[in-house]
């Protein structure tokens, strides 16, 4: 009887806990999911989930304030290294962003680095579930055509 009490407690005390940390829960979410799926995630020193794709580094954004917007980012997979770079990387992530769904490409002139990020907009965190693999089709995508524009 004691055992089953102390049990009872630890579970509704760790639901409690949850509740009061939502970026804790949200985390779970992702991490479980994503070691479900072969990948090997970790938690990194922004609260953020860090994992790669087919050799690449993509994150998880875990935003706690909006449990409606699910974030996947693939960071700096490009550095402007000139004033020419910077204006060609500017109309290169035009395109991107007025071609491509779902994907936005951004270069932030002060880093001199390139990200692409996909958002959607779910009714529940788990939700993100069906659309995972294309958000990372999209971003693969969006950042191999930038490349391309880049090179050219």
């Amino acid at each position: 009887m004691i055992k089953r009490s102390l049990l009872f407690f630890l579970f509704i005390f760790s639901l409690n806990a949850y509740a009061q940390n939502p970026k804790a829960q949200l985390q779970e979410i992702y991490v479980s999911y994503l070691k479900e799926q072969g990948y090997q995630p970790e938690v990194d020193s922004d609260g953020d989930v860090r994992f790669k794709a087919e050799g690449i580094t993509f994150y998880i954004n875990v935003d706690e304030k909006d449990l409606q917007s699910f974030r996947v980012v693939l960071p700096n997979f490009w550095k402007v290294e000139s004033t020419e770079e910077k204006e060609k990387a500017y109309k290169a992530a035009n395109s991107i962003n007025s071609k491509m769904k779902v994907a936005k490409a951004y270069v932030n002139p002060e880093r001199g680095r390139v990200l692409i990020d996909a958002n959607i907009y779910i009714e529940k965190p788990e939700d993100f579930k069906p659309h995972f693999r294309r958000m990372l089709n999209v971003l693969m995508r969006g950042a191999r055509d930038f490349t391309d524009m880049m090179k050219k």
